[in-house]
C-alpha cells in the first residue's frame, strides 16, 4: 500500500483549505443576502400588522365584532409568521458569527467540525423560511466534510457531538427567547374594549390631536375623573400616545 509524499499530502491539504476558504467567503455573502431579506420581510410584517391592528380597533368602536375579530384572526397570524422569520434571522447571523470567526482566526478545523453540526441542527428551521440560505448551508457542509475526508483532520469529527448538540440547541434556544420578546414588544395585543374606552376613544378620533378633557365629559356625560382614567386604560393598550402640551 502506497502513501503520497509528505510534500504532496501538504499540497493538497493547501489546496483544499483554500477551496474551503472561498465557500466559506461564498456562504457569507449569500447569509448577509438572505439575511438582509428576512430583515426586510419582518418590517413588512410590522406595516401589515399596524394596519390591521388599527382597523381592528374600528370595527371595535363600531360595535361590528365579526370585522374586529376577522383581523384578530389575521393578525395573530402574522404575529405566528413574524415570530418565525424573526427567529430564522437570529439564528442564521448566529451561524454567520462563527463563520466570521473562523476566518478571522484561522481555525478551520477546531470551530469548523462542530459547526456542521449545528448547521445540521437549524437547517431545517431555516429552510421552511429561507430555502435559498438552506441551500448555502448543505452546500458549506458538503465542502466541509470534502475537505476533512481528504485531509490529516478525519480523526476530529467523532469529538465533541454532546458539547456541539448543546450549543445548537442553546442557539435556538435563544432565537426562540428572543424572538418571542421582539414580537410581543412590535404587535400590540388585540384590546377588548369598554364601553368607556369606546366613547372616549372615537371622541378622540374626531377632535384630532388636542383633548379637552371638561369637554369630553361633558359630551359623553362621563365624570372627569372616568375621562383621564379611560385615557390612561387607552394610553396602556397602545391604542393611543399621549403627549404633554409644551410650557410656553
Amino acid at each position: 500500500m502506497f502513501a503520497p509524499k509528505p510534500e504532496i499530502q501538504d499540497r493538497v491539504d493547501a489546496q483544499s483549505y483554500e477551496a474551503l476558504v472561498q465557500k466559506i467567503e461564498d456562504s457569507l455573502t449569500s447569509l448577509s443576502v438572505q439575511v438582509d431579506k428576512l430583515r426586510v420581510r419582518y418590517q413588512n410584517m410590522l406595516s401589515r400588522g399596524k394596519e390591521y391592528f388599527e382597523r381592528c380597533i374600528e370595527a371595535l368602536v363600531a360595535r361590528d365584532g365579526e370585522r374586529a375579530k376577522m383581523y384578530a384572526v389575521e393578525i395573530a397570524e402574522i404575529k405566528r409568521l413574524a415570530d418565525i422569520v424573526i427567529r430564522c434571522c437570529l439564528v442564521l447571523e448566529q451561524i454567520k458569527v462563527r463563520l466570521e470567526t473562523i476566518l478571522e482566526l484561522k481555525e478551520v478545523m477546531g470551530l469548523m467540525v462542530p459547526l456542521t453540526s449545528i448547521i445540521g441542527a437549524v437547517e431545517k428551521e431555516v429552510s421552511l423560511v429561507v430555502p435559498e440560505a438552506s441551500k448555502s448551508l448543505r452546500e458549506l457542509v458538503e465542502s466541509i466534510e470534502d475537505f476533512t475526508s481528504s485531509s490529516a483532520y478525519v480523526e476530529t469529527l467523532q469529538t465533541g457531538s454532546v458539547e456541539v448538540n448543546k450549543d445548537a440547541e442553546s442557539i435556538l434556544e435563544e432565537a426562540r427567547r428572543m424572538a418571542a420578546e421582539q414580537v410581543r414588544k412590535s404587535f400590540p395585543e388585540v384590546p377588548v374594549l369598554t364601553e368607556e374606552e369606546r366613547m372616549v376613544y372615537s371622541y378622540i378620533m374626531k377632535c384630532g390631536e388636542e383633548l379637552d378633557v371638561a369637554r369630553c365629559a361633558s359630551e359623553l356625560g362621563l365624570d372627569v375623573s372616568q375621562v383621564k382614567a379611560t385615557i390612561k386604560n387607552l394610553q396602556e393598550k397602545g391604542l393611543i400616545e399621549v403627549l404633554k402640551a409644551e410650557a410656553t
